[in-house]
């Protein structure tokens, strides 16, 4: 790289660009954590997102359980009432996984 391009990438980092070009490479490895640390961010943020989603497909599948689970219906209004249920979790799981993203 030459000069003009290591003080174009220190100056993007907010870090001083003075002094000679091995001063400027002594800078830019010194402070490599600080740049990469935006990475590490952008890693955590998606690991967040991921356990956001891995818990709303969680719930998903207890309302879906729960429901596959419940009594069975003999007369023409529970399974009219059943129905309503499913569609409400449905619903339900439908809005958690919009509030994950």
């Amino acid at each position: 790289m030459t000069v003009a391009q290591l003080k174009e990438l220190l100056a993007d980092h907010s870090l001083p660009v003075s002094g000679r070009k091995a001063e400027l490479i002594d800078r830019l490895i010194e402070n490599q954590e600080d740049l990469g640390g935006e990475d590490s961010h952008e890693k955590e943020e998606t690991d967040i997102l991921e356990s956001k989603q891995d818990t709303a497909a969680e719930a998903i599948e207890t309302v879906v359980s729960d429901i596959g689970d419940g009594p069975v219906a003999l007369e023409e209004s529970d399974v009219t009432l059943q129905t309503m249920i499913l569609i409400g979790a449905v619903i339900l799981a439908l809005g958690l996984v919009i509030l994950s993203l």
